[in-house]
């Protein structure tokens, strides 16, 4: 026999995750639309743009796992390092343990670059969230503590919380 109450509960449960995902991808829509002039001004592709992120993200990495990471071949790869090194975005270094293996790492100016998108983005959501009343923000606040936690707690559970 199936628990009418629990099923109610568990329907309502799914219709509100369902909404909750639908706003995320339209807050992140709008943001993206908001000011956009910061990406614009980059004169890379989106590949050379993920690698950065990516080699930012692991503080050093090589080419293959660049790219598994970008899901292309190594030799396609080539091409997307040698224009951000180039541009005097990532530097390419000997592997100290493998000399036959180039380590990748951002440069100074890459890391700026990236720091710099990163606070204009701030900034965006700051003016945003600038136009929200002091209740509003509160009642945020804690739907994003809420949801650290959760992702906490669900890391060791591969995202199946109960």
């Amino acid at each position: 026999m199936v628990d009418e109450a629990g099923l109610e509960n568990s329907q309502k449960k799914e219709k509100l995750i369902r909404e909750i995902i639908q706003l995320g991808r339209q807050v992140s829509r709008v943001m993206g639309e908001y000011v956009p002039d910061a990406w614009m001004e980059l004169s890379l592709s989106v590949a050379q743009l993920k690698s950065l992120f990516f080699i930012s993200k692991e503080g050093s990495t090589n080419f293959k796992k660049l790219a598994e990471a970008l899901r292309v071949t190594p030799s396609n790869v080539t091409g997307i390092v040698d224009h951000l090194v180039e541009e005097g975005l990532v530097s390419r270094q000997e592997n100290p343990q493998d000399r036959r293996m180039l380590m990748l790492q951002l440069t100074d100016k890459g890391k700026a670059l990236l720091a710099s998108l990163r606070e204009r983005r701030a900034e965006q959501v700051w003016a945003v969230l600038s136009c929200l009343s002091e209740e509003q923000l509160s009642t945020l606040l804690q739907g994003f503590r809420f949801l650290i936690k959760a992702i906490q707690e669900c890391e060791n559970e591969s995202y199946k919380c109960e």
